[in-house]
């Protein structure tokens, strides 16, 4: 039972966090565009602010989902995590998959979020 609560617990803050990261996505993107409007350099650098802001707070989001579910479980940190990490990449990447193909981005972000996780789980393991 306590399995299922830690693999919750880490999946719940991931999925949170991630929602809250995207609503300030949105609103950080309509500032931008309408900065853009007014500078046209920013227009040739919209395309990539998404990577070059996005991929590492999502990660540093996934680090500590993987830092809490090790820290609810107590015992077996790497298996916890990798489930945690495995749940919700897939949860992120199955749905767009109807209307998409995969990627390589999309699979190297899959890799990055299972890996960060492990990451987060790991360092609790250390401490």
């Amino acid at each position: 039972m306590r399995s299922i609560k830690a693999i919750g617990i880490g999946c719940l803050f991931i999925i949170i966090a991630i929602l809250v990261m995207q609503l300030a996505y949105i609103f950080i993107a309509v500032a931008y565009n309408a900065m853009a409007k007014d500078y046209p350099l920013l227009n040739d650098i919209a395309g990539s602010f998404r990577y070059i802001i996005g991929i590492p707070v999502f990660l540093v989001i996934m680090f500590f989902g993987g830092y809490i579910t090790a820290d609810a479980v107590g015992e077996k940190v790497l298996p916890h995590c990798l489930a945690v990490g495995f749940i919700t990449a897939s949860g992120m990447i199955v749905p767009t998959l109807e209307n998409a193909s995969l990627t390589l981005t999309g699979i190297v972000i899959f890799v990055l979020a299972i890996g960060a996780t492990s990451a987060g789980g790991l360092y609790w393991q250390r401490k």
